[in-house]
């Protein structure tokens, strides 16, 4: 893409302001955590009502999917839109005044690694829930409803990350390239705007993400599948 501050690591060429970036996101939702849930009582204070508020529409997202089966993989689905949606948020803030000494620093959702990293664990998330639940016997489904739906089955199951992964990265860099060529037109008024539009997809995408991957899920450790 060419605006990443790219390092060597162990032999590997890292982006380094994503990790920066991510690790950010990371500690500002710890924190968040710890702040709103180290008082918590039987009549919640403020900030408890808060958090729980967060827990409330993070398990509504699983269980409009899976019911309380949802409750098995709520811990998954809730780190998965907090994570993203504060990255996404990230995204908005002028990070690109700070100077480095390479490229600058984007939203790490902004980086198709960090949309694949997460679309693969949403992959060995159902194949892993899905072989706990079932054994060996979760491969089953890839004969349903005729062997020879075989290939397509399995093709089906790999294309889901792959387009959880390739919507998010497009939206969030799109929205990066909309801010900064809105900045070089004029100062105010079309900045203002564009991120304002930003900061509601930056939900939206969150939520999408996280619901799709409950989906996803759902489906395939449901018992009758």
């Amino acid at each position: 893409m060419g605006h990443f501050w790219t390092l060597e690591l162990f032999g590997t060429t890292v982006h380094f302001s994503t990790l920066i970036m991510a690790w950010a996101a990371m500690g500002i939702i710890l924190g968040a955590a710890y702040a709103l849930t180290r008082r918590l009582a039987v009549l919640p204070t403020s900030a408890q009502v808060v958090a729980e508020g967060v827990y409330d529409f993070c398990r509504s997202i699983t269980f409009a999917t899976a019911g309380k089966r949802g409750d098995g993989f709520l811990f998954y689905i809730g780190a998965l839109f907090l994570f993203i949606l504060v990255a996404n948020l990230m995204g908005q803030l002028p990070l690109k005044l700070i100077a480095l000494p390479h490229g600058e620093l984007v939203a790490a959702t902004a980086d198709i690694n960090t949309t694949a990293a997460m679309a693969v664990m949403t992959l060995l998330m159902y194949f892993g829930l899905g072989i706990y639940k079932k054994g060996f016997r979760y491969f089953l489904h890839y004969l349903q409803p005729n062997p020879l739906f075989l290939p397509l089955n399995i093709v089906e199951d790999f294309t889901r990350p792959g387009s959880l992964m390739i919507r998010l990265f497009f939206n969030i860099l799109v929205g990066e390239i909309l801010a900064m060529v809105a900045m070089s037109i004029t100062p105010y008024v079309l900045p203002a705007a564009v991120i304002c539009l930003e900061l509601f997809v930056a939900l939206i995408q969150a939520y999408i993400f996280a619901i799709l991957s409950s989906v996803y899920i759902s489906l395939l450790s449901d018992d009758h599948h």
